[in-house]
């Protein structure tokens, strides 16, 4: 899989989300119908084959004709996006500093404590 240097926007991210989460390929129907599943949108068949067509474009995921229709394949792990998104957040909201950002995320007390032990358990590995 490739690298991104792509941000999305929310819309073609929760596509994304559709692809990743599930057996791919997948298709167009598929798509629709884990989306209307779940009831967080109500797209109609046109706008999410016009977000894939973004995410084709993008260079997201790729499209092979499979009878009637078509069937995409992520080109990009969900694991790398992430990554992508992280590096961007932290770079343009902390200046790339991670003890800025843990501090807003103690400040807003927003870290259980379950959060610090796996922290510290990262950190300890990390040190060795």
């Amino acid at each position: 899989m490739k690298k991104t240097d792509k941000r999305l926007p929310d819309a073609e991210l929760e596509i994304m989300k559709v692809i990743w989460h599930n057996q791919t390929p997948i298709s167009t129907s598929e798509v629709k119908q884990i989306i209307d599943d779940e009831g967080v949108n109500d797209w109609t068949q046109q706008t999410i084959q016009t977000l894939l067509n973004r995410l084709i474009v993008k260079e997201f995921i790729s499209k092979e004709n499979r009878g009637k229709g078509y069937i995409y394949t992520p080109l990009i792990s969900e694991n790398d996006y992430i990554s992508y998104e992280s590096k961007m957040f932290l770079e343009k909201l902390h200046g790339n500093s991670v003890t800025s950002l843990m501090r807003a995320l103690f400040d807003r007390n927003k870290m259980s404590d379950e959060d610090i032990s796996k922290l510290e358990e990262m950190f300890k590995e990390k040190q060795q």
